[in-house]
């Protein structure tokens, strides 16, 4: 069954063409990389899939339900997104932060309960923050930050998690933290996460599948040992690379070029 599926979707900001054609399906359950060079509508396209933008002309259907006729509650329950940056303009605690993630569940005047508690303390232990409950976001590190707000997204029971470069910022190990949580969540509870990444190694060691975009158009899908290969960065990117393999692994490694010798003249 696919949690994903995207027919003929095409999006524009006024004049400007963002995203042209768009078809894509995505198998329920899995951790998807969205990859591609700065500009190529990666963001709009996230933006489209969770009914935040309403497409020019295609159609979006989440686990069978068209999003277009989906109520903003209901979107809420059924998505989970994670902005790209968060700025903690106020002092909330982390578990505050988390309970938010209620929000879609409870009327207007409605108080949480004992359940809602409950789900926020799963949600927190999952991404190891339970103890940081009484801290403020302004507190915590960019890592410690990132897996609150997955917390978040958690608490909403969602069946599909969308996040716009959840790791960007972060020192190496906690971009594996964070990308090992993800892939956990798609493991264990069976939530479809897509999320757009710029390294394509770790998109390649820890994603099931990658998208590459180019120009407002998806150029290739599938398993990273499909089409992580020289010809696809080249057209994707415009730059050569090596492609290299561990022994005993189909996981592709892209190896940068050796810089040119030449350098800047400083005055």
């Amino acid at each position: 069954m696919y949690a994903v599926e995207i027919n003929g979707l095409s999006f524009s900001y006024g004049n400007k063409t963002v995203l042209d054609n768009i078809n894509l399906k995505i198998i329920k359950g899995s951790f998807t990389a969205l990859v591609g060079p700065n500009g190529c509508g990666k963001t709009t396209l996230l933006k489209n899939i969770s009914g935040y933008l309403k497409p020019k002309a295609g159609r979006v259907v989440l686990l069978d339900k068209a999003v277009d006729t989906l109520g903003i509650k209901e979107r809420a329950r059924l998505v989970g997104y994670i902005p790209q940056t968060t700025s903690p303009e106020f002092n909330f605690t982390c578990h505050d932060v988390v309970m938010m993630g209620r929000m879609p569940f409870l009327s207007l005047l409605q108080r949480e309960g004992a359940r809602d508690r409950e789900i926020v303390r799963e949600s927190m232990e999952i991404t190891g923050t339970w103890d940081l409950r009484d801290r403020t976001l302004d507190e915590l590190s960019g890592g410690e930050r990132q897996r609150v707000l997955i917390a978040r997204a958690l608490a909403q029971n969602p069946s599909i998690l969308l996040m716009d470069e959840p790791v960007s910022h972060l020192d190496i190990k906690h971009q594996v933290e964070i990308v090992n949580t993800i892939g956990s969540l798609c493991d264990n509870l069976g939530i479809t996460a897509l999320s757009v990444l710029h390294d394509i190694n770790l998109a390649s060691r820890y994603c099931k599948q990658i998208i590459m975009m180019k120009e407002g158009t998806i150029r290739y899908v599938g398993a990273p040992s499909q089409i992580v290969t020289q010809a696809s960065v080249k057209e994707v990117f415009d730059i050569s690379v090596g492609i290299t393999y561990e022994k005993d692994d189909d996981v592709p490694f892209i190896v940068l070029p050796k810089t040119s010798g030449k350098r800047l003249k400083v005055v």
